[in-house]
């Protein structure tokens, strides 16, 4: 069942019902978790757009080899583009719920199901950049290294290496792209997970 028929299902289980949400104990969340999750998400808009820009000028302040330095900004810019694209996401979110009004239950479920929506964007991002950002680490990490007379991070990146160096680059770029992975899940469920659950929760128990 996709997010359409949920949300249709929801709809249609609530229809014409008119349940007063605004005198709701929130329980020990301390605030309403619907501006919890806005809050957050604004706050997020925000770390976004200063990680970029500072991974856009680090190369300024750390001098990296001039074919390091181009590929960093290659996987940097393509990283960057879909953190905007997230970024616009979460702005547009933002926006669609900035005349929200907790005082029905359907407006309720529409704010769950939104967010929701919203963060399945999120989860999709993070595969991808997953995938992405191990290779400007590298790049950062090798610096002016050698081996023999070429750049290690050269070497790395066009695979001229040994069968067991190769299956070494392998292992390590998939453990770089997990680590970045569990970070960034751990970080969404921290930042919104305790407050979709609370407001399910509140679903739940509005049901006849």
């Amino acid at each position: 069942m996709n997010f359409d028929d949920i949300k249709k299902e929801m709809d249609d289980s609530v229809a014409n019902q008119n349940v007063d949400l605004s005198q709701i104990e929130w329980g020990k969340v301390g605030r309403n978790p619907v501006e919890k999750i806005r809050s957050n998400m604004k706050s997020e808009i925000i770390t976004q757009l200063v990680a970029i820009l500072i991974f856009m000028i680090y190369p300024i302040l750390l001098a990296m080899p001039a074919f390091s330095e181009a590929i960093y900004y290659i996987f940097m810019f393509i990283t960057s583009l879909m953190t905007m694209a997230y970024v616009l996401k979460l702005t547009f979110f933002l926006k669609r719920t900035s005349r929200f009004s907790l005082n029905t239950k359907d407006a309720l479920q529409h704010f769950v199901y939104e967010a929701k929506l919203t963060l399945e964007v999120y989860k999709s991002f993070v595969i991808a950049g997953s995938l992405l950002l191990p290779v400007p680490v590298f790049a950062l990490l090798a610096g002016f290294k050698l081996s023999g007379d070429v750049l290690l991070f050269e070497k790395w990146f066009l695979l001229d290496v040994s069968q067991l160096d190769l299956i070494l680059l392998i292992v390590g770029y998939i453990a770089v792209a997990f680590i970045f992975y569990f970070i960034t899940v751990g970080w969404t469920k921290m930042l919104y997970g305790k407050y979709l659950a609370l407001l399910e929760q509140v679903l739940s128990d509005l049901e006849p």
